[in-house]
């Protein structure tokens, strides 16, 4: 059978290979008639455009990294799954692929073997990025274009997309305050992650601007598994006695809470509140039905796609960033 190519295509509708090669790659416009008549040749002729060609005569890869958490977080983070919904439906679109890194650094040398790889990108997406990241000191190193989904450390020279992790936690425990609670656990995030700080920052405004004292012992910091969760939470409940609401990092540690909690015959919400964030899946299939703080996952991750489209097309040349608002969903968890 011969081989079927752009002039192929071009031959059967009656236009130049150039014409064809612009309606497949939204690079000129061409008219809505034109294209229509070249996508149903392409579709009869069964015409699949050479990926390499296609990499050469653009000096591009059409490849984009994105810089994940560990293996062990991606099996429970439905928040991860709806940011990468949404990043992959963004580079479906623009017609990028994704090479998918789980993080699997090293923490005592720091070194990552994934990043040692050769496979070329043409720019990255860094998810919850660690205080002294290593992922965007190797991405800057090599002068590849990336964008942070969260917060980096040095946010001036950084493209950025994040929800308003601060704003949201500061609503979180303000709406506790105003049921009447005093003593607010915060499950929070590992310390070596930049989100973990914004988070605590948030909670204690909330008491500050409510004339209220709260103890660092009322937050916890806790690896994000749902084991963990229900580990680590067991010991808080002896260690910091008479707490009435418990505020977690993520749906998934709520989950864990909330079995410790039901262990521990503390009847939820009657003598416990659980809020979480994320408003995910489970928030909404768990029973009790958990009351969290949708963050927009799916947008972010829509949002860090198109800012790296961009950044890498040059549209975008200065350092810039979108903070996504956030709102709290009531359920019967509080």
């Amino acid at each position: 059978m011969k081989k079927v190519t752009i002039e192929t295509v071009a031959q059967k509708v009656g236009v130049s290979a150039a014409t064809v090669s612009y309606a497949l790659s939204g690079k000129r416009k061409i008219s809505q008639e034109v294209t229509d008549r070249i996508l149903q040749a392409v579709e009869e002729l069964d015409y699949r455009p050479s990926i390499t060609a296609r990499n050469l005569a653009s000096n591009k890869t059409w490849t984009v990294g994105l810089y994940a958490s560990p293996t062990q977080n991606i099996r429970e983070d439905y928040f991860f799954n709806n940011i990468l919904a949404g990043v992959l439906d963004v580079l479906h679109e623009r017609k990028y692929q994704v090479h998918l890194y789980a993080d699997y650094l090293n923490e005592k040398s720091r070194n990552h073997p994934d990043l040692n790889l050769t496979q070329p990108i043409d720019g990255a997406l860094i998810m919850n990025p660690r205080i002294n990241d290593v992922y965007i000191d190797h991405i800057r190193q090599r002068n590849i274009p990336y964008v942070v989904i969260g917060t980096p450390e040095e946010r001036d020279d950084s493209f950025y997309v994040d929800a308003d992790v601060t704003a949201g936690y500061y609503a979180i425990v303000n709406y506790l305050l105003r049921k009447g609670h005093r003593k607010i656990i915060l499950m929070n995030g590992s310390v070596e992650y930049t989100q973990s700080e914004k988070r605590k920052t948030g909670y204690m405004m909330a008491y500050r601007d409510n004339a209220l004292k709260y103890s660092e012992h009322w937050i916890v910091n806790v690896p994000m598994l749902e084991e963990e969760g229900y580990r680590v939470f067991l010991k808080t409940i002896k260690n910091v006695p008479d707490f009435t609401a418990v505020v977690t990092f993520n749906d998934t540690i709520a989950v864990g809470v909330l079995r410790a909690l039901k262990e521990s015959n503390l009847h939820v919400p009657s003598k416990v509140a659980v809020v979480s964030a994320g408003n995910t899946m489970i928030t909404r299939i768990h029973s009790p039905a958990i009351t969290s703080l949708d963050m927009g996952s799916y947008e972010i991750g829509a949002k860090a796609a198109e800012l790296l489209v961009d950044v890498i097309e040059k549209r975008r040349i200065q350092p810039s960033h979108e903070i996504i608002q956030t709102h709290l969903v009531e359920r019967e968890s509080s």
